[in-house]
């Protein structure tokens, strides 16, 4: 994608969509919020001219930019008020930014019927917008790479992002908690890319189309504290506790792709697709989470970088990632889960490094689900790396609900609950966790046969095995019962470490 350094308007325009609502809006109260707005962010918001008759306020030429420096141009818009309150606004057809410096060329904004509404909305003010199309297409060069101490040669970088049958809603509410809501629904979010690097060599194109977008924002930030101030982990637990929150959902349908990369050291002829899914943040003093689930994958490879076609495609996907935040008196939840089916690749690519079928086939599946209790303070890790001092969480417990792996027809399974007594300024584990292992001597023996494993490797593998674990009641099954006991004793299968 393309780089922007010139173009530093962008991520204060959401502060100018706001303000504190009348009971019913004017288009000239309006356009002040967004130029008292600006000015609080060190934005110049002005217009060529501006013109207000029955109730219509006419603007061209308008700019949003910081002093002396090129910013977004839109080339008309109009404010018309509504008989309910509201306040219609139509920007014309010419938006766009000019970059200068380092990174040179454009970016524009082209759209089919863009309608923003502006309501009152709980004290606050709401935006909503719809767009039959909406494109930007950017244009830009950089300075590349130089090996030899040359001038570089520049780098140009275009491309587009385009959505169809767009609506969404903007928000900016007021209370002890400012909070910030942003919305978005697509029919299709589409994109393309272009890129060549004339000094490494390197030409990529890249194309990808989404269907069914949808998204939803909320921010909250405390009044007692700006963002701009938290320069401290101190400050950022100040934050927290005084409000500071972030929740985020998405939801997706089918994708797919392609991506060409001319380049003599890695060539590469991809195309992906990918069944839809869905995804949850949250981060707030209480705890940190992160959920995300889809439906599949499938990305084909042609012949390049590797001498032979490479197919990859998985089942289902999953992955969650929860913590506390802030230490309190009381352990907060913690887990992780990471789920992996049908993970496979096609038989050109298995016969490289196994040609005579020495390994099954089986697609591969992993399963990691664990969770349980800690005492963790996120603050108080980023200052101890800061400071040099360390910051050690107090692990309470561990449950181990799934472990599971299966490759080349080997499997790995595992349970276990731990609790641990922190008294010692140490985790003490207490509890037991019970392992079982099956084809694990037919998968060395087929990496043997595949020339992948030496007969030494192999040898030295047999003994682990035979030191912690014990056959199982089935052919080529192993099995490890290990415990942890008052006193920090580990037993593996009865026996005390060392063994």
């Amino acid at each position: 994608m393309f780089r922007m350094n010139s173009f530093i308007a962008a991520p204060a325009i959401a502060l100018l969509l706001s303000g504190t609502a009348h009971a019913a809006l004017t288009a000239d109260q309006v356009w002040q919020s967004w130029k008292d707005a600006g000015a609080m962010v060190g934005l110049t918001i002005s217009a060529a001219t501006e013109n207000n008759s029955g109730g219509v306020l006419t603007l061209n030429g308008v700019s949003i930019a910081p002093e002396g420096v090129a910013g977004l141009t839109i080339s008309d818009m109009t404010l018309t008020e509504q008989s309910d309150g509201s306040v219609a606004i139509v920007p014309g057809a010419d938006i766009g930014v000019a970059m200068t410096g380092d990174t040179e060329g454009s970016v524009k904004l082209t759209h089919d019927g863009l309608t923003i509404t502006a309501r009152e909305a709980d004290g606050g003010v709401a935006y909503d917008y719809a767009a039959a199309k909406l494109d930007v297409v950017y244009d830009s060069t950089y300075p590349g790479m130089s090996f030899d101490g040359s001038e570089a040669p520049k780098v140009s970088s275009s491309g587009d992002v385009s959505f169809a049958n767009l609506s969404g809603t903007y928000s900016d509410t007021p209370g002890t908690n400012r909070t910030f809501g942003w919305s978005l629904k697509a029919d299709t979010l589409a994109y393309t890319t272009n890129s060549d690097d004339p000094g490494m060599e390197l030409k990529q194109t890249s194309t990808s189309t989404t269907q069914g977008i949808d998204l939803a924002l909320s921010f909250a930030l405390p009044t007692t504290i700006a963002l701009t101030a938290i320069a401290s982990p101190a400050d950022f637990t100040t934050a927290l506790n005084e409000g500071l929150a972030v929740t985020m959902s998405t939801k997706q349908g089918e994708s797919s792709g392609t991506m060409k990369q001319e380049s003599a050291f890695m060539p590469m002829d991809l195309v992906m697709k990918a069944g839809g899914g869905e995804g949850t943040a949250v981060f707030n003093k209480d705890t940190f989470s992160i959920k995300s689930m889809a439906a599949g994958l499938e990305i084909e490879s042609a012949a390049g970088a590797l001498p032979v076609p490479v197919k990859v495609t998985s089942g289902p996907l999953e992955f969650g990632l929860t913590s506390p935040v802030i230490a309190t008196e009381a352990a907060g939840d913690y887990g992780f889960v990471l789920k992996l089916a049908d993970f496979s690749i096609n038989e050109e690519a298995w016969a490289m490094f196994d040609p005579n079928a020495a390994l099954p086939r089986d697609a591969a599946q992993i399963a990691i689900d664990i969770s349980g209790k800690t005492k963790m303070d996120l603050p108080a890790l980023v200052a101890a790396e800061e400071t040099g001092v360390p910051y050690v969480p107090a692990l309470e417990s561990l449950n181990i609900t799934e472990l599971g792996l299966k490759v080349a027809g080997a499997a790995l399974a595992g349970t276990g609950a731990f609790t641990f007594d922190n008294s010692m300024g140490m985790p003490m584990p207490l509890g037991e966790a019970n392992v079982t292992v099956t084809g694990a001597n037919a998968l060395i023996d087929g990496l043997i046969a595949t020339g992948l494993m030496a007969e030494e490797d192999a040898m030295g593998a047999r003994m682990m095995m035979g030191m912690f674990m014990v056959p199982g009641a089935n052919a080529d099954e192993l099995t490890s019962k290990i415990e942890a006991k008052e006193g920090m004793q580990i037993l593996v299968n009865g026996q005390p470490l060392p063994m």
